[in-house]
């Protein structure tokens, strides 16, 4: 007769990770640019940062002050800023261990080019352009709402667009559930310092004012296939988690980490309509799709309000209320709301986000936290404006 195998009922420590550190050295590469001047602002409240450097190639020179007029020189250290090219040196003498880079889309990959050693010190980076969101180069996509266990070990991080940022919050719970039927439609109105701070007759006052204007609609936008590969990879992952836990349950199947057929699934195709709007910053999103089951508004509110209950940032209005630009507005919150059309067939779902904080300079903020293994809402605020 074989023998019993006792079951032990001790508990098994977590492997412990590294004691988070008391602080961050961080230089800002772009710093003159709205998203860089919002990342030094929040950065400013934050007791485990320091702003060590401010980098920006027209602002050389000249005091942070200066530069960025609405910050106090009275409360915390300012650096002069200096010249992006000086940047590499300043990190070989170990004067930051942390770089956050805001810089127009497509300059960050030109600069790692022609200053090689920064791109390859040492340090941890925090991409805010397009440039390394696909993953290229060992970078991980920072939205923490998708991928948080991703983040927290990374080096690396791209953040993600303000755009795709909205969209993949307000999708998120169908996307794991793998319901959608059919194509996506998107439409969102946003502020015009999306478009940055470079002078542009479209976004001049004159042009705008009074009215709106489309632009790249269909799929000419770059944020479409940013929006679509974050859709594909959420029902993929929920979808390989569940064969998984089949096959763990004692069910048939391929190996873990083998590919199926079942696994390869299509991507969902998006159709985009972006619009400016004659205010300064936030994101109005709206989306529609066809559902893969019918569900009740009631039955859809609810899995949004279970998907989102622990976390902080993600707020899932009551029934009969829509998200507002101005209540996010300075606040790194996106507000939901979510019900069904044409007897439970179609989703409609709206976001409102501000789209220099969640959508930029904040939601690095909180990639940050994360990389350091500190409280993930650490010096982010949860509140926006009455008006």
């Amino acid at each position: 007769m074989s023998a019993t195998v006792p079951i032990s009922h001790e508990t098994v420590a977590a492997p412990l990770r590294p004691r988070p550190p008391a602080h961050a050295r961080v230089a800002v590469l772009g710093a003159s640019g709205y998203a860089g001047q919002e990342f030094a602002r929040l950065a400013a409240t934050h007791e485990g940062i320091t702003l060590v450097a401010l980098a920006s190639r027209e602002h050389a020179g000249r005091p942070a002050a200066e530069m960025l007029p609405g910050l106090d020189p009275r409360n915390g250290h300012w650096p002069q800023v200096c010249a992006p090219d000086s940047l590499a040196e300043l990190a070989r003498e170990g004067a930051f261990d942390t770089l956050v880079v805001a810089l127009p889309h497509g300059a960050w990959r030109q600069l790692a080019d022609a200053e090689p050693d920064l791109a390859s010190l040492p340090l941890r980076v925090l991409d805010l352009s397009s440039d390394h969101r696909d993953g290229t180069h060992g970078y991980r996509y920072g939205l923490p709402e998708m991928a948080r266990d991703a983040i927290a070990p990374a080096t690396r991080v791209a953040n993600p667009g303000c755009y795709p940022t909205a969209a993949t919050l307000a999708l998120l719970p169908i996307a794991e559930r793998r319901l959608f039927a059919g194509p996506i439609s998107i439409t969102a109105l946003s502020g015009v310092s999306g478009a940055g701070r470079s002078p542009n007759l479209r976004t001049s006052f004159v042009e705008l004012e009074g009215g709106a204007a489309i632009y790249r609609a269909g799929t000419a936008h770059p944020h479409v296939a940013e929006m679509e590969r974050n859709l594909h990879t959420i029902a993929t992952t929920a979808h390989e988690s569940g064969l998984a836990a089949s096959r763990t349950a004692g069910a048939r199947g391929a190996p873990p980490g083998r590919p199926t057929a079942a696994t390869r699934l299509p991507r969902i195709p998006i159709g985009f309509v972006p619009q400016l709007a004659p205010m300064a910053r936030g994101i109005l999103l709206s989306a529609t799709a066809p559902l893969a089951t019918l569900v009740t508004p009631d039955d859809v509110h609810a899995l949004y309000v279970r998907r989102f209950a622990n976390e902080t940032f993600v707020r899932v209005l009551d029934p009969g209320q829509w998200p507002e630009t101005r209540l996010v507005r300075g606040s790194n919150r996106c507000d939901l709301a979510v019900s069904t059309l044409h007897d439970g067939r179609t989703l409609l779902v709206t976001a409102a986000i501000d789209n220099l904080v969640k959508g930029a300079a904040g939601q690095a903020l909180q990639n940050l936290n994360l990389m350091l293994g500190w409280p993930e809402d650490w010096a982010l605020p949860v509140h926006g404006t009455p008006w």
